[in-house]
């Protein structure tokens, strides 16, 4: 039986090669439709917290003046007192948690403390 096998495979080798032709089409479709769709599978979550570039990436399709307007709202909206007092409890609560994660981490693994002497601290200093 196995030598049947091996007399079709040297009596047809025109076959062989469309074989591999087509398996490399398919291959090269997969990788293509793969590349295509990275973007959208490795993406952030929208209910991940939005860093600086994400933010921008938002405002993107607003002309200018758009922009502007919205930037000088919100630098009003930073003068209320109710704001600021949220903004300052989102700080404390931050820093609070950065505080946690740092014990938590040295207490899993204390050999990390140099590791995380490397890191700069927030340029804010808080």
């Amino acid at each position: 039986m196995a030598s049947g096998h091996f007399c079709n495979f040297f009596r047809r080798p025109l076959s062989l090669f469309q074989d591999m032709r087509i398996k490399s089409v398919i291959t090269m479709s997969i990788l293509a439709a793969t590349l295509q769709i990275a973007p959208m599978v490795f993406g952030q979550d929208e209910d991940q917290p939005m860093g600086r570039h994400r933010w921008e990436q938002r405002l993107a399709n607003l002309s200018p003046e758009e922009r502007q307007k919205l930037q000088a709202a919100r630098e009003k909206a930073m003068q209320d007192p109710a704001v600021q007092a949220a903004h300052d409890k989102m700080r404390a609560a931050h820093k609070e948690f950065r505080d946690a994660m740092h014990a938590a981490m040295l207490k899993a693994d204390p050999s990390i403390q140099p590791v995380l002497n490397k890191i700069p601290q927030n340029r804010h200093g808080k």
